[in-house]
């Protein structure tokens, strides 16, 4: 056990270098997160041991491990510095210019859906900040890859991270398919009856379900005919009678109004399709990532 020196003053500082090292898994991780020199942050830590007088963090050559005090004191401070970060943030963006580039990572369709009219409200606001825009639906590395903010699809929980996430929208997703197919094969009254359908479906689909006032009433698995994450091939291939489709109802008004497909179950949703905003957690949000969030009309806290 560390001598312990309770006559030492709290440096604040300490315990926010104590958490990054926690969410960044390293002393190198922490110091290219904060801007903070290794050697400063490993002396950060040495000086906060000291004062508590126990062990944080047990250090081997390779890796680190925090000791089971570290994880109880980390479960308790975090939230606490978070919310320092986030009122700190507050006070000073206010005095931030908006300008220079924005770098951001999308799917195709969260750009064509959301972002796109989020972007014309930005850039009539702020004529100096420009944007550059990069289609992906992976998680990518934000601080290697130097992106402001990553949006992802997902219809689950997203994995723990450092990264700060702001959920943007929940899509509503209902089920289509063209009339032949309805003719040749009857109009479904469940979503079992369409079990031994064809189905047209995104990579990430392993099941479609369907509810009934928010919750799960039905579940089938999938065997697809077509999988892909581009919506065009799947609105298509839907239209060519090839298969039934989930997808956002926005996606096929004009198939709709035209009537080369027909909506299953009109009364009735599957789970929604959730987007998120990743941030790198940062001591300061940029101005220009604050008034993106703000266009899109983000919740201040989300996790």
């Amino acid at each position: 056990m560390l001598h312990k020196r309770s006559d030492e003053p709290a440096y604040w500082n300490d315990w926010d270098n104590f958490c990054r090292v926690v969410e960044a898994g390293s002393f190198t991780g922490a110091s290219d997160l904060t801007g903070i020199p290794k050697s400063s942050i490993s002396l950060s830590l040495s000086r906060l041991e000291a004062r508590l007088g126990n062990r944080l963090l047990d250090r081997t050559t390779r890796k680190i491990r925090v000791t089971d005090f570290g994880e109880t004191l980390y479960a308790r401070i975090q939230p606490l510095l978070n919310e320092l970060r986030e009122a700190d943030n507050d006070a000073r963006s206010n005095r931030q210019k908006v300008s220079g580039t924005l770098r951001l990572a999308a799917p195709y369709e969260t750009g064509w859906l959301h972002l796109a009219p989020a972007l014309g409200k930005l850039l009539k606001a702020h004529p100096e900040l420009k944007v550059e825009i990069d289609d992906t639906r992976k998680i990518p590395n934000l601080l290697e890859q130097r992106y402001d903010v990553a949006f992802v699809k997902t219809d689950a929980r997203l994995p723990d991270s450092s990264l700060v996430s702001k959920r943007v929208v929940a899509m509503e997703r209902a089920f289509f398919a063209a009339p032949e197919m309805i003719s040749r094969r009857g109009l479904p009254r469940k979503l079992q009856d369409i079990a031994s359908w064809p189905t047209i479906v995104d990579m990430d689909d392993d099941y479609w379900d369907l509810l009934e006032d928010g919750q799960e009433v039905e579940r089938i698995a999938l065997t697809p005919t077509i999988r892909t994450y581009n919506v065009e091939i799947r609105v298509r291939a839907a239209t060519d009678g090839l298969g039934v489709v989930r997808l956002l109802p926005a996606y096929v008004e004009e198939q709709l109004r035209r009537g080369s497909l027909v909506r299953l179950f009109p009364q009735q949703l599957s789970s929604p399709l959730k987007v998120y905003a990743l941030t790198p957690a940062r001591r300061l949000v940029p101005a220009k990532v604050r008034a993106l969030l703000e266009a899109l009309d983000v919740p201040t806290v989300e996790t």
